[in-house]
Parts: structure tokens; sequence; C-alpha cells
């Protein structure tokens, strides 16, 4: 992967996990470069049979993802994304609560009118390439994705994550009150089979779907993918640490985040820390929402975390689905 980091007083070297995150590690503003390209790819329902065109990113030459890979920088620092784009439409990026330059870009309906096309500048269809720069980033957690027909490129996949950590080591903001042993990030969406179709064959518009009015999703995913009988815990630190759960969502329907267990405390939203944390069982979370929440955990053991909404099928099937993951809590060691 390349990534290039300058710094005022020296060259700080980064190394790039398999679970494709993009880190930035000091308390030293730096220039963080990341080379994004958009493509077309499939993914696999639990069935085994079922495929769903989908479009996404990818970091480099690496695979393409839904979501796309995790990027992970400090505050303060500067962010410049590289974005290549290899879909047959025309593509953009932005960061919503970030701040930077915008330039949409308009078009003229069947009426006359102006409108819209997208929130900032896009790279061409076909191998075209655009710039997107953000400078002394705040923390928090947000999400990256197209600014262009955002109802439906984010919906096909173009979407990821982007943690903006604190210049404290071990703390999501530049409070003591957000301070964590252990952090994870639960990205929710979801899927509309027709919509994607209708894109991909390219009757959305025309013969096919012409809106997200009509938006009717069959499976709904965290990180990516539907809950199945093959989906395995995530692991969540220790019994009495402070886990802190990056909550987002890339979907077009409110999803309600459910701890069975202890109480979280919710501690931030997009990426502006509460004066108060607040103590719940459940969160509202609003499409193109992020929450932060800190559970502490006083026992080990397995922690469902459900969607109260009830989106917890996949395609109607009989057996579990959707929208839940179990948290595994380990015993603290002596």
């Amino acid at each position: 992967m390349n990534i290039t980091k300058i710094r005022k007083e020296w060259w700080f070297c980064v190394s790039v996990l398999a679970a494709l995150t993009v880190t930035a590690g000091s308390t030293s503003a730096a220039t963080v470069t990341v080379n994004l390209r958009a493509e077309a790819t499939t993914k696999t329902m639990p069935d085994g049979i079922t495929t769903v065109p989908m479009w996404g990113f990818a970091v480099d030459a690496d695979p393409v993802t839904v979501p796309g890979p995790p990027i992970t920088v400090t505050a303060g620092d500067t962010l410049t994304v590289n974005l290549t784009n290899n879909l047959s439409v025309p593509v953009s990026l932005v960061i919503p609560g970030q701040i930077t330059t915008m330039s949409p870009v308009w078009f003229t309906d069947g009426q006359g009118r102006q409108r819209v096309m997208s929130f900032t500048h896009e790279a061409a269809s076909g191998g075209g390439m655009a710039v997107y720069t953000w400078t002394n980033v705040k923390p928090g957690t947000y999400l990256y994705q197209s600014g262009t027909h955002p109802a439906v490129q984010i919906q096909m996949g173009l979407y990821g994550s982007l943690i903006v950590e604190s210049t404290t080591p071990g703390q999501a903001y530049d409070d003591a009150s957000s301070a964590y042993d252990e952090q994870l990030v639960l990205l929710y969406s979801e899927i509309d089979p027709a919509l994607h179709e209708a894109i991909d064959n390219g009757s959305y518009g025309t013969t096919g779907a012409t809106s997200t009015i009509d938006y009717n999703p069959k499976y709904f995913l965290i990180n990516g993918e539907p809950y199945s009988a093959a989906t395995g815990p995530l692991p969540a630190g220790v019994a009495g640490d402070r886990v802190l759960i990056r909550f987002l969502n890339a979907g077009l329907k409110t999803h309600a985040p459910t701890l069975l267990g202890p109480y979280m405390k919710v501690i931030a939203e997009d990426g502006r820390l509460y004066p108060y944390a607040r103590e719940q069982c459940s969160l509202m979370l609003l499409a193109g929402k992020t929450r932060d929440v800190i559970m502490t955990p006083s026992a080990a053991g397995a922690y469902p975390v459900l969607d109260r909404a009830l989106d917890l099928t996949n395609a109607g099937a009989a057996s579990a689905g959707g929208m839940l993951r179990i948290l595994q809590v380990n015993p603290a060691v002596p």
C-alpha cells in the first residue's frame, strides 16, 4: 500500500495490517495520502447461491471491498485521497462532518431547472481521477462515501469508515471521559437486490426503478456481511475493559442497535463529544449517522448486539440473519 506521511522533523514509516487499515499514528500532524479506486464487484449472500452486483472501493492494487477499506488518521492531520474511477458513471468522495472546499456539479432537468448532481467535483468514468483533501481533520467517527447521486451510489457500496483518533493515545476524543482499552467498528448497511440489478443492467431511471422511494431491502449487513450460522463472534477485550464501539449507518433505513447485557454509555454523535455521557441499552441510528459508545462488561461472556428494528433476516429465511453480532468478552487475566 502506498501511503506517504510527511513530517517536519522526521519520516514516519507506516505498517499496514491485513484489515486494510490506513493508519497515521503520532501526536505530530502528518500528511496522509490514500490511493482509492472505485470498481464493480459482486457479493454472494449467505445461501451461497444469490449474488448481488455491487460497487466498492479498494486501496492501491488490493481487491475491492464493501464497505471500502477503513481509514485511520490522527486529529490535526491532512488527509488526501486520490480517487481513480473505473466505473461507467462519474463518482466523487465526501466526508460528512469534515471541512473542505466543495465544488458542486449541476445539471438541467427535463423541466429546465438547475439541480445538483454531485456535492463536489467528480472523477470521470472509465478511469478518471480526482483529488480530495481535508486539512486539520477533527477527531471522531465518520463515513466516507460517494457524493454523486448518493441514494444510489452509497446503496451500491461506495462507502467506508474514517476513524480520526485523538492526539492522546487511548482516547477517542481530547477528553479523558472517552478513554478506552479496546475498540470495535460496527458499520450498518442494507441491500435491495432489485435496485442493484436495475442499476447494473442500465434500466434504473428508465424501464426499471426510477428512485429509491420504493426501496425494499432484503439483506441487512454489519461490516459488509449479513449474519449467518457461519458468522463468528467479534473479540471485545476482557472483563472490566472499557470497550469503545463506533456505530455507523451507511444504509437508507433507521436502525436501533441494542446491546443485551451491560448498558452503553453514549459519548458522541457525528464526531461531536457530548458534555455528559448518556446511559442506554439501545441507540437510534438514522441514515448517515454515527454514534460512539463505551461499554464496560463486568463479566466474561457473549453479548449480542441486535437491531431492535428487527432487520434480522436474510431475504426472509427462517434462520437468524441480518443485523446481529455477538461480542465475545474474555475473562480478565489475573
